[in-house]
């Protein structure tokens, strides 16, 4: 499994080479692991028994010609990324640990230890919320399988595969899937990657 993680940050930084090469402020984000040095390998990738596992197989299913050759190389690391659910419970929303959640590769807890910076994939299940959150990191995504509506400070937009979404530090977001799940490929980099997301 390891080489095969191994893999999938290769092929990951390739994917975002391609887009640092427009001078923009997702291209200078796209550059920062695109050109990184990836840490040693200090941890593990076991099989997870997460509840996201449920959505594992149909999440690659939405892509398109630009996201597939990296959905192929991530389709076997998916059972065995760490994905977790890290949020204070929300008595509102009981099983939303069991509907979304992230695989962090890279990052402080991560299995290849880094301080400060992120990476991992975030996976979201069909007709999903993921409430309106902010963190002090800036974060950066692309989404790779799924469809879904993301708000920004209040404006709304239908994001799909291939597409890159960058959320400045401490703008509040949110994320709504339908009728599909959603995986895509996120960064985070910033002054604190540690701080954990909150809840609005």
């Amino acid at each position: 499994m390891k080489d095969v993680i191994r893999n999938l940050i290769e092929e990951s930084q390739k994917f975002l080479f391609k887009r640092a090469k427009i001078d923009d402020k997702i291209g200078l984000e796209a550059a920062k692991f695109a050109v990184r040095d990836i840490p040693e390998y200090n941890g593990t990738f076991e099989k997870s028994n997460s509840p996201l596992i449920q959505w594992i197989e149909e999440a690659t299913k939405y892509g398109n010609s630009e996201t597939e050759n990296l959905l192929k190389t991530l389709q076997p690391a998916l059972p065995y990324l760490p994905w977790k659910y890290n949020y204070e419970p929300r008595p509102d929303m009981p099983d939303l640990g069991d509907q979304m959640g992230w695989g962090e590769i890279l990052g402080p807890e991560a299995p290849y230890h880094d301080d400060n910076f992120c990476f991992g994939f975030t996976l979201l299940g069909k007709d999903t919320f993921y409430p309106a959150h902010y963190h002090p990191a800036t974060e950066l995504y692309v989404v790779l399988s799924g469809h879904a509506i993301w708000m920004l400070d209040e404006v709304p937009q239908l994001r799909g595969p291939g597409e890159f979404i960058l959320h400045p530090s401490n703008h509040i977001h949110s994320m709504q899937t339908e009728n599909e799940p959603m995986l895509a490929l996120y960064t985070w980099s910033g002054k604190d990657v540690k701080t954990l997301s909150k809840y609005v």
